[in-house]
């Protein structure tokens, strides 16, 4: 399946100025540049999964809603975040030891999911 750029551009765009967020305030809220917002929404640039996951939180959105267009589903921002914490601490690993770490949990979750 693949991504429609453009289409995931234009639903970051709208959410944001749904929330009266610049550019600049969504860059700075997920830890991107400026520019990259500029370039996501405009359906030129494709993001990593780390830029993508930050730009979720930032917006306090669904990541299939995002991609697919479904109808929003608001994230609960009153409570902590175990997704904030799951960033936090992959943000501190190297790219060899992320790739760990997920490939750890691709063999756990169906066992935590029965």
């Amino acid at each position: 399946m693949k991504i429609d750029l453009k289409e995931l551009g234009k639903r970051i765009k709208l959410i944001r100025k749904g929330q009266d967020l610049t550019q600049e305030m969504l860059a700075e809220k997920a830890g991107v540049s400026q520019h990259y917002i500029y370039e996501i929404e405009a359906g030129r640039k494709a993001m990593s999964i780390h830029s993508f996951a930050s730009l979720t939180c930032a917006l306090d959105v669904s990541a299939d809603y995002l991609l697919f267009g479904d109808e929003p589903q608001l994230l609960d921002v009153d409570t902590p975040s175990s997704h904030n914490q799951l960033m936090e601490i992959a943000a501190e690993l190297n790219p060899s030891q992320r790739d760990h770490v997920l490939e750890i949990l691709e063999v756990m979750v169906p066992y935590i999911k029965n």
